[in-house]
């Protein structure tokens, strides 16, 4: 009995899943404790940053119910145009390089309601992730659904090898309240904790420069200090980050001089610096400290 519950947090973590993700690098999952925190638009930015280092990366979009990861990246494919034979399904690539694959993919229409249940809604997410075939990649991100219920805990459970798990919030006391719970269950869970973001950090005044914290000041980061997990940085509130996600196209492509573009690139300089160090991906991102082999993004 005893062996049986040590082995249980892992019992997925074997096989086809493993397989289809044997080269990539680190996969890291971004967690939120509830919705509306902006935690896919974090996701989909901080990968598009990582690719602007040259990295390999790929997002897999696990919010079933709310699966918008294509759209902030402009694909538009449908499932039957990635189908590749019997040996799986390609992400689908995006127009700036990262590789993507969505539940929203296999639907038939945006307008079409995701109505799965409990347990055959973990089944399918296995089944799903055994058949993607990422082939050779430096980053995965998986977007997980939003708080600590069967999705997101059977995906961590599900995911072999999980390098760590990103925490987003902002800077109101609820979403902080609520975070602490979501840190607290990939502890339970024993998934090592990267770092925490705060999205909404603060608001620039375009004209006069003023920072105002309409939410808060310094609550993700003394949320951090108290777990003891790194702060890897704060998001402006900038008009340019919806629109940049409504047409497509992350903003740290759209408009890469921006506040947030700017945040963005030094929370994912900082995350790669943080992570054990594997061979091509320290040569890369080396290559790009010394001004080398520069993308084409």
């Amino acid at each position: 009995m005893e062996q049986s519950t040590q082995q249980s947090p892992h019992r997925y973590n074997h096989g086809p899943i493993r397989d289809a993700m044997a080269q990539v690098n680190y996969k890291i999952a971004i967690l939120s404790g509830k919705g509306g925190v902006g935690k896919t638009s974090v996701t989909v930015n901080l990968a598009a940053a990582v690719r602007k280092r040259d990295m390999v990366v790929g997002i897999f979009d696990a919010d079933v119910h709310g699966p918008s990861v294509p759209k902030m990246v402009g694909i538009k494919t449908e499932m039957r145009d990635v189908l590749r034979g019997s040996h799986g399904i390609d992400p689908v690539e995006s127009e700036h390089g990262l590789k993507v694959m969505s539940v929203a993919l296999i639907w038939p229409t945006d307008m079409t309601p995701i109505m799965w249940c409990g347990q055959y809604k973990a089944r399918v997410l296995r089944q799903f992730l055994s058949s993607i075939k990422w082939y050779e990649m430096d980053f995965l991100f998986i977007d997980l659904p939003p708080g600590t219920g069967d999705e997101p805990t059977t995906i961590m459970k599900s995911i072999p090898d999980l390098d760590g798990m990103i925490v987003v919030t902002t800077p109101q006391e609820i979403s902080t309240m609520v975070c602490s719970r979501a840190i607290n269950a990939a502890k339970e869970l024993n998934a090592p904790i990267l770092g925490l973001i705060e999205n909404m950090n603060h608001y620039v005044c375009p004209d006069c420069g003023r920072i105002e914290h309409f939410f808060g000041k310094d609550r993700g980061e003394r949320l951090a200090r108290t777990f003891g997990i790194p702060f890897l940085g704060g998001i402006p509130l900038d008009g340019q980050y919806s629109e940049a996600a409504d047409t497509g196209v992350p903003i740290v492509f759209k408009y890469p001089d921006s506040l947030t573009a700017k945040a963005m690139m030094l929370i994912a300089d900082r995350l790669i610096k943080s992570l054990p160090p594997r061979e091509n991906v320290v040569v890369k991102a080396r290559a790009w400290e010394e001004g080398r082999d520069h993308p084409k993004y």
